[in-house]
Formats: structure tokens, C-alpha cells, sequence
């Protein structure tokens, strides 16, 4: 398997630690904010104090401001825990709509990302069999690619075509100038060969379409992989 085990350790591990580092930024920004509202309404209440008038429109946009930053935090959490049980388990059947999303939601945390909008055209949400982590890894260097190419103004669209029964198109294009020059890296080569993906690039009508099969040879060697070296 080309050392897909210890691949997926080095790769790992750098993934979690972008990822990591993008949503502790992120909880940074909401805690400022919250702070700096917090210390208008403080000085809100010395000037009542004082015997200014205080405009209770003022108090409601604060508490409505921070009532928003904290459910934010909420969702941001909640992303968090779902990335981190994503290792739980190293092979298993997933969603693969509901992974993207969530690869998606990562990947905005950064700072050069662009917009992304993802269309569904399947009635379900299909099932497949694949690293999810690794996965996840995949996508999100696909993701960093195109937001480098693009611009954080860019618009990134991410359709789901399972015209086939043994796998599903993940296609993603955009109106703006797509520069495919480098891809895909040796990484992204590597993880989509270990997942059994295939990435077929169309420059001409600036789309990339991801081969994702429901179970590949590939993934089910990689699990009798796994399962080898966790006992030894």
C-alpha cells in the first residue's frame, strides 16, 4: 500500500494541526467580539450612572449581538467534536454529503476562502465506505487549492452526480479563472490513491470531478492495513 499508514500519521497530523489552528482562531474572534460588546454595554452603564439616558435599542442590539456570536461559538464547537470523532473509527461507511458539508465548514475557517455553495442532486444521502479522516484531508487540500487559485471573492459551486451505481461525481467548479497549474500535488495523488478516487481535471469548462466510488479496492486493502499494524 506505499506506506499508506504512515502517510496517513505525517498527513495527519498536519491536517489536524491546520484545522486545529483555523478554529482556534476563529473562537478567538468570537471571544473579542463578545468582549468589546461587553465593554460598550459597561460603558453604557456609566453613563447611566451619571445620568445619561440610556436608549434601550442600544441594550437590545448589544444582547442580540452577543446572543449571535455565542451561537456561533456553539456551531463552531460543534464542527470542532464532529472533526474529532472523525478518527474514531480509521474505516467505516459514512455519509458522503453530510462529510463535505462538514469539510466545507472547516475550510471557511480560514482566511482566503472563498464562497461555496453545495448542491445535492441525489434525493439521499449516500453511503460510502472510505477513511474518513482521510477523506476529509483530501477534500480540504482540494478546497485550499481552489481558494488560492480564485480568491477569497470567488464563487465555488460543489454538485453530487450518482448517475452510476457503484459510485458518485463530486464536481467542482467556478465562473471565475480556475488555475489548475501544480495539481494535483503529490499529497492529493497519494490520499486520492489510497481512498481509490479518481480526479479528472477539465480545464476548458474550469471543473474538477472527483470519482468517488461506495467501495473500492483500494479502501478495503487499506483496512486490512490498518487492521494489521494495530496488532502488531
Amino acid at each position: 500500500m506505499d506506506n499508506a499508514t504512515n502517510f496517513i500519521s505525517i498527513e495527519g497530523l498536519k491536517f489536524f494541526g491546520k484545522v486545529n489552528a483555523s478554529i482556534s482562531h476563529e473562537i478567538k474572534n468570537i471571544l473579542a467580539i463578545i468582549s468589546e460588546t461587553a465593554g460598550f454595554l459597561h460603558d453604557l452603564t456609566d453613563l447611566a450612572k451619571q445620568g445619561e439616558d440610556l436608549k434601550l435599542s442600544l441594550l437590545e442590539s448589544c444582547s442580540e449581538s452577543i446572543a449571535e456570536d455565542i451561537q456561533r461559538g456553539f456551531d463552531t464547537i460543534k464542527q470542532m467534536n464532529q472533526f474529532a470523532h472523525s478518527v474514531d473509527v480509521p474505516i467505516k461507511e459514512i455519509k458522503i454529503f453530510e462529510t463535505v458539508e462538514l469539510t466545507v465548514k472547516l475550510s471557511n475557517f480560514l482566511s482566503f476562502s472563498s464562497k461555496v455553495e453545495i448542491e445535492n442532486g441525489d434525493k439521499e444521502d449516500k453511503s460510502i465506505l472510505t477513511c474518513p479522516f482521510l477523506m476529509e484531508s483530501l477534500i480540504y487540500q482540494i478546497l485550499i487549492f481552489v481558494y488560492e487559485s480564485i480568491g477569497p471573492n470567488g464563487h465555488v459551486l460543489i454538485k453530487f452526480d450518482s448517475q452510476k451505481k457503484d459510485g458518485t461525481s463530486l464536481i467542482i467548479s467556478t465562473p471565475s479563472n480556475f488555475i489548475l497549474d501544480g495539481f494535483p500535488t503529490p499529497d492529493i495523488q497519494r490520499a486520492a490513491k489510497f481512498l481509490g478516487f479518481e480526479l479528472n481535471i477539465n480545464s476548458s469548462n474550469q471543473k474538477l470531478d472527483i470519482w468517488v466510488p461506495y467501495v473500492s479496492k483500494e479502501i478495503v486493502a487499506l483496512e486490512k492495513e490498518l487492521q494489521i499494524n494495530l496488532k502488531s
